[in-house]
Protein backbone atom coordinates (compact mmCIF):
# COMPACT_ATOMS: atom_id res chain seq x y z
CA UNK A 1 0.00 0.00 0.00
CA UNK A 2 2.82 2.39 0.85
CA UNK A 3 4.44 1.86 -2.55
CA UNK A 4 1.14 2.67 -4.24
CA UNK A 5 0.83 5.94 -2.31
CA UNK A 6 4.42 6.81 -3.13
CA UNK A 7 3.83 6.12 -6.82
CA UNK A 8 0.75 8.35 -6.79
CA UNK A 9 2.67 11.15 -5.11
CA UNK A 10 5.49 10.93 -7.63
CA UNK A 11 3.07 10.81 -10.54
CA UNK A 12 1.36 13.99 -9.37
CA UNK A 13 4.60 15.82 -8.62
CA UNK A 14 6.39 15.09 -11.89
CA UNK A 15 3.97 17.01 -14.13
CA UNK A 16 4.14 19.96 -11.73
CA UNK A 17 7.93 19.93 -11.96
CA UNK A 18 7.75 19.85 -15.75
CA UNK A 19 5.39 22.83 -15.79
CA UNK A 20 7.64 24.75 -13.40
CA UNK A 21 10.60 24.12 -15.66
CA UNK A 22 8.68 25.62 -18.58
CA UNK A 23 8.31 28.88 -16.68
CA UNK A 24 11.99 29.76 -16.96
CA UNK A 25 13.87 30.59 -20.12
CA UNK A 26 16.96 32.43 -21.18
CA UNK A 27 16.86 36.14 -21.86
CA UNK A 28 17.40 35.42 -25.56
CA UNK A 29 14.53 32.93 -25.63
CA UNK A 30 12.25 35.41 -23.85
CA UNK A 31 13.12 38.12 -26.37
CA UNK A 32 12.35 35.78 -29.26
CA UNK A 33 9.07 34.68 -27.65
CA UNK A 34 8.07 38.30 -27.02
CA UNK A 35 8.81 39.12 -30.65
CA UNK A 36 6.35 36.36 -31.60
CA UNK A 37 3.67 37.85 -29.35
CA UNK A 38 4.13 35.91 -26.09
CA UNK A 39 2.57 38.17 -23.45
CA UNK A 40 4.19 36.31 -20.54
CA UNK A 41 7.66 36.77 -22.02
CA UNK A 42 6.92 40.45 -22.70
CA UNK A 43 5.83 40.93 -19.09
CA UNK A 44 9.02 39.32 -17.81
CA UNK A 45 11.18 41.45 -20.08
CA UNK A 46 9.41 44.58 -18.85
CA UNK A 47 10.72 43.80 -15.37
CA UNK A 48 14.37 43.20 -16.14
CA UNK A 49 16.56 43.72 -13.09
CA UNK A 50 20.25 43.43 -12.29
CA UNK A 51 21.73 40.51 -10.35
CA UNK A 52 22.37 42.39 -7.09
CA UNK A 53 18.86 43.85 -6.93
CA UNK A 54 17.39 40.43 -7.66
CA UNK A 55 19.42 38.83 -4.84
CA UNK A 56 18.39 41.56 -2.39
CA UNK A 57 14.69 41.41 -3.29
CA UNK A 58 14.70 37.62 -3.14
CA UNK A 59 16.27 37.71 0.34
CA UNK A 60 13.75 40.33 1.44
CA UNK A 61 10.98 37.90 0.50
CA UNK A 62 12.43 35.37 2.95
CA UNK A 63 14.10 32.93 0.55
CA UNK A 64 17.45 31.37 1.48
CA UNK A 65 20.68 32.30 -0.28
CA UNK A 66 20.86 29.09 -2.33
CA UNK A 67 17.36 29.62 -3.72
CA UNK A 68 18.11 33.26 -4.53
CA UNK A 69 21.42 32.41 -6.21
CA UNK A 70 19.60 29.91 -8.42
CA UNK A 71 16.64 32.18 -9.20
CA UNK A 72 18.81 35.24 -9.91
CA UNK A 73 21.22 33.76 -12.42
CA UNK A 74 22.18 36.41 -15.01
CA UNK A 75 20.38 35.94 -18.31
CA UNK A 76 17.48 33.98 -16.79
CA UNK A 77 13.80 34.93 -17.17
CA UNK A 78 10.92 33.71 -15.03
CA UNK A 79 7.74 33.97 -17.10
CA UNK A 80 4.11 33.24 -16.39
CA UNK A 81 4.24 33.55 -12.62
CA UNK A 82 2.69 36.09 -10.28
CA UNK A 83 5.72 38.34 -10.66
CA UNK A 84 7.47 37.66 -13.97
CA UNK A 85 10.99 39.06 -14.30
CA UNK A 86 14.31 38.71 -16.07
CA UNK A 87 17.83 39.12 -14.74
CA UNK A 88 20.13 41.08 -17.01
CA UNK A 89 23.40 39.54 -18.11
Amino acid sequence: MMRFVLCLLLATMLPAAAVAAEKTMSLTQAQAAADKGDADASAALAVTTDHDTCINECGNRGYDKAHCAHACRPGLCHVGGDQPYCVAQ
